[in-house]
This record gives C-alpha cells, structure tokens and sequence, in this order.
C-alpha cells in the first residue's frame, strides 16, 4: 500500500520542490521504491525538472496533467493515463519514478469543487493507485489553497523543507496549526486526525554564522523533527534543473555533485526509516 506524502512550506524557495524530485529519485534509484511524483503547484516547476517543454506540452495535450483531476464533478479523469512513467528512462540509471506533470491551469481550479465535495478529490483518485506505488510525494504550491488542502487530506503524512534563516523557519509553527485546523470537523465524520509531520528539512545550508544560528534554533524549538540529514546549498542543484536531470540521477557524478548526491540518498534513507517509525498501517 503506498505512503502518501505532502511536500509542503508557506514560503516559497525554500528547497521544496528540489527536495520533492531529489527525495523521488532517490527512493527509486538508490532503494528500489516504486515512486509517484505528484505536481500540484501552477508553476510546473517539478515538471520541467524531469521534462523538455515540447515533451511536457505533447503530454498536456495529449494525456493530460494534474489539473484535469480538479475539473469534472463525476471524477471521471483516467489518471493513470496522465501519468509518465519512469520520466528519466533514457537520460538516466533510474527505474521507478514516475510523475504525474502539473499545468498553469491549476491556479483557476473551480473553488466550487471544494464546496462540492469538501477536500477529498485527490484522495478518490489516489485511492485507484494505491497498489501501485511504494510512496506517492506531492509537491504543492507556497499556500493553503484548495488544492493544497486536497493534498494535505489525502496524505498519511506531511514534510517541511526550510532554509535556516527568519523567514523561513517563522512559518512552520503556523504550518502545523493550519494543518491541524484544517481537520477537526473533518475527524468527527471521517475519524481521520490528518497526516503526521514525518519531520523537518534543513535545505540550502551555508557555512555561515547564521545558517548555524537558524538551523540550531529549529533543532532546539522542534526536538526530534528535524532530521539529521541537512542539504547543503550548491549553484549545482540550479544546474541540474537546467540539465532536467535531477543530482541524484547523475549516473558519475563530480565531487561536487556526489557530495550532493550522497546527502540526497542519506536523506531518502533517513525519510524511509521516519516513514516506518509512524507504524501507518498498524
């Protein structure tokens, strides 16, 4: 049965959608886990990390994108024909990581829909590919919209990428109690108490005094979320968007990008045992 997992910050360039395809990759390549990656954010970015643009536009017309799933009352979208499987077959060592692309089009999601059938659209669709996958991750836009909150009610657990500075890490207590917020009428009808926090990433780490402050400042204010495995800051992971192929999917990497790709595969291992600790489906 897949885990599901909302990939998730208020604040935008905070890693998250690096950590989404980093995280994928890895499980798939360096673990063997099936892995569904889940564009929800209207800038696509996810997607155009793994897909030339005329490969992702033929898709789009084509087979479609996750902005179908929100468009049709009856939930009729056939999702499995969205989704592109093994995304970097052909470009890269990797085997088992699909992703199911996202389209400008998610940002005029008829608001009605939630009305219509409260946050659990995603959830029915997701329901059909349980079977299919080890974990399902879905990157989801810097807000709490709709569709955002459709993720949120279909996960069994939620992740935080920051950047060690203000900003950033003022957001993720007020993270938690929205997320929190979000299901207590939700869990006298459907007894479901929402998606656990699996834990806090540290992503884009500087040598710096700072970075140092932050990063302890979060170890201290959120004991035993936060996992050991930080993610350093390196103009290669820029470059590997560029490249649409992601760090960890670099069959010899540089020392540079191994050393990124290392800390990429410990993070996954760490997120696989974090994952087991919650005892989901016991």
């Amino acid at each position: 049965m897949a885990q599901i997992v909302t990939i998730i910050n208020f604040k935008g360039g905070v890693g998250k959608t690096v950590t989404s395809i980093e995280l994928a990759t890895s499980l798939a390549r360096h673990f063997g886990r099936k892995t569904l990656l889940i564009d929800l954010d209207p800038q696509a970015s996810a997607s155009f990390y793994v897909m030339e643009q005329d490969h992702w536009k033929m898709w789009k017309n084509l087979r479609g994108t996750s902005a179908n799933l929100f468009e049709k009352r009856d939930r009729s979208f056939p999702i499995h024909n969205a989704i592109v499987p093994d995304v970097l077959q052909g470009k890269a060592p990797v085997i088992g990581f699909d992703i199911l692309p996202s389209d400008p089009n998610l940002i005029d999601v008829d608001l009605s829909l939630a009305d219509f059938f409260g946050y659990t659209i995603l959830q029915h669709y997701l329901d059909e590919l349980q079977n299919d996958y080890d974990y399902i991750i879905c990157d989801c836009p810097p807000n709490f919209n709709p569709v955002t909150k459709n993720s949120l009610w279909a996960s069994d657990a939620y992740l935080i990428p920051t950047v060690p500075d203000f900003l950033s890490t003022y957001g993720i207590g007020l993270l938690q109690r929205a997320v929190k917020k979000l299901f207590p009428a939700a869990n006298q009808q459907q007894r479901f108490n929402g998606p656990t926090l699996v834990g806090i990433v540290l992503t884009r780490i500087k040598q710096t005094n700072l970075s140092s402050t932050y990063s302890d400042k979060v170890i201290k204010d959120y004991p035993n979320q936060v996992f050991t495995r930080t993610i350093s800051d390196s103009v290669k992971v820029a470059e590997a968007a560029d490249n649409r192929l992601p760090i960890s999917a670099i069959s010899k990497p540089r020392e540079k990008e191994a050393e990124l790709q290392e800390q990429f595969k410990e993070l996954a291992g760490e997120f696989i045992q974090r994952m087991q600790n919650l005892h989901l489906y016991q």
